[in-house]
């Protein structure tokens, strides 16, 4: 990703023109460059090989108002130390927030999840807002990469 392009555009789209979202299409991203990018107001980065069902979820959650930054290579691998710690906040979420956030790691919306469950999605916007809080995160992908990091050792736990 040039370094230059990239934040050229980021001061345009943050220089208080119209509401803009950007969204960067790359062949790869190295960790400084999200931090960067996460910095500088970037909403999302999607990587070409990624799917087209991603590519068109991932603009859909930014259109939402998520940002949707890739978890940096250091932090994808969770430690013995790290997965107990996930294992007690996950605990201390409740049932149904357990069920949003494995929906979240399947991919879905806030308004599929909604369908899903049978709630209107902006009660799933408050659970995952509840959910962020309490898991001390920012982003669904953050709280996805958890979620199916944390899958290996057994998934979410139900109560």
């Amino acid at each position: 990703m040039p370094d230059v392009l990239g934040q050229v555009m980021l001061d345009i789209a943050n220089s208080g023109a119209p509401a803009v979202r950007l969204v960067f299409l790359a062949t790869s991203v190295e960790d400084r460059d999200l931090a960067t990018l996460a910095q500088a107001g970037a909403y999302g980065v999607i990587l070409s090989e990624e799917e087209p069902e991603t590519l068109v979820q991932t603009l859909r959650q930014v259109a939402d108002g998520q940002k949707m930054l890739p978890v940096p290579a250091c932090d994808e691998a969770i430690s013995g130390t790290q997965s107990a710690i996930l294992e007690k906040y996950l605990a201390m979420l409740t049932e149904r927030e357990r069920q949003i956030v494995r929906l979240v790691s399947e991919g879905l919306s806030n308004k599929e999840i909604g369908r899903r469950l049978k709630v209107a999605d902006g009660t799933i916007k408050v659970h995952l807002h509840h959910i962020f809080r309490k898991l001390e995160i920012n982003n669904r992908t953050i709280l996805a990469t958890l979620a199916v990091s944390h899958s290996g050792s057994g998934g979410i736990p139900s109560s």
